[in-house]
């Protein structure tokens, strides 16, 4: 039973709680060719949420701390590709029923390899309208001891922005995420804005609507983030890279338990480190 109910709490956190690893200076842009990018991104997250079984009720949170590192390259000719990897130092979940003993999930270690390539379709920039598709793939390389999901993610995306002039370039992103092992896939609506402030400082304000379908353990439901970053040009080509998120999902329910979790919300806060060579 306790297996059963992490796997459900750990469904609903599976979405809402990885670290990505994509820079901020902007979705649509795209290295030119030998251009080479780095970045290393640390973030802590909470959450928390409500239980409850027809016979039980109770609550868990989650803490996590963990970081991405990622580097890519231009290929020339609208190309580029990229990689990442995780590390999570810390990820606890506790999960407490009423009048019962809390029970404890942790894990620590490196993640899962992910690879990740984009085209640019039209535009570039200085143009009115960037339009770029890509496809990402995350391998199931971390094993079952360390921080990894247990699944192989396969993850196309298109994504478009457009200058709207005065420093204002609104953009959207649809990106499908599809997990093998009978785990929920995912489809992510983004929506954001990049408003430049002066040639050192940007803001980014994005809203995410996760889509997540049924799977073997658990029902669909869906989450959303609200996320405020900015980047803060420390030197030539090197970035600070702050950012805050709220995210909060809807109802979801184990298949095998009946365990319902409802009530999930959450804050994430994080700094990444950028340089452009």
């Amino acid at each position: 039973m306790k297996k059963m109910i992490l796997a459900v709490v750990g469904g609903v956190l599976l979405t809402s709680t990885a670290a990505r690893a994509e820079h901020k200076l902007l979705i649509t842009d795209v290295l030119d060719k030998k251009q080479v990018e780095a970045q290393a991104l640390f973030e802590y997250s909470h959450f928390s949420g409500k239980l409850n079984t027809p016979a039980e009720s109770g609550k868990f949170t989650a803490n996590a701390t963990e970081s991405v590192y990622s580097m890519g390259v231009g290929l020339g000719s609208g190309l580029e590709v990229s990689a990442s990897v995780p590390y999570v130092f810390s990820e606890r979940v506790k999960v407490q029923f009423d009048g019962f003993e809390p029970e404890y999930e942790k894990r620590d270690g490196f993640g899962d390899f992910a690879v990740e390539g984009k085209y640019r379709l039209l535009g570039g920039e200085e143009k009115p309208c960037t339009v770029v598709a890509g496809l990402g793939v995350k391998f199931d390389t971390a094993g079952g001891s360390n921080a990894g999901s247990g699944t192989t993610d396969v993850s196309p995306f298109i994504a478009a922005s457009a200058n709207m002039g005065h420093h204002n370039i609104p953009y959207a992103v649809y990106r499908a995420t599809i997990r093998n092992h009978d785990e929920q896939d995912t489809h992510t609506v983004s929506v954001g804005l990049e408003k430049e402030l002066s040639h050192t400082v940007t803001l980014d304000a994005r809203v995410d609507a996760n889509f997540n379908t049924s799977a073997r353990d658990i029902t669909a439901n869906e989450d959303f983030t609200f996320e405020l970053a900015s980047y803060i040009e420390l030197a030539h080509n090197f970035y600070l890279l702050p950012s805050v998120a709220y995210n909060i999902a809807t109802d979801a329910k184990g298949k095998e338990t009946e365990v319902r979790v409802t009530s999930v919300d959450g804050f994430k806060g994080g700094v990444s480190l950028y340089y452009l060579f």
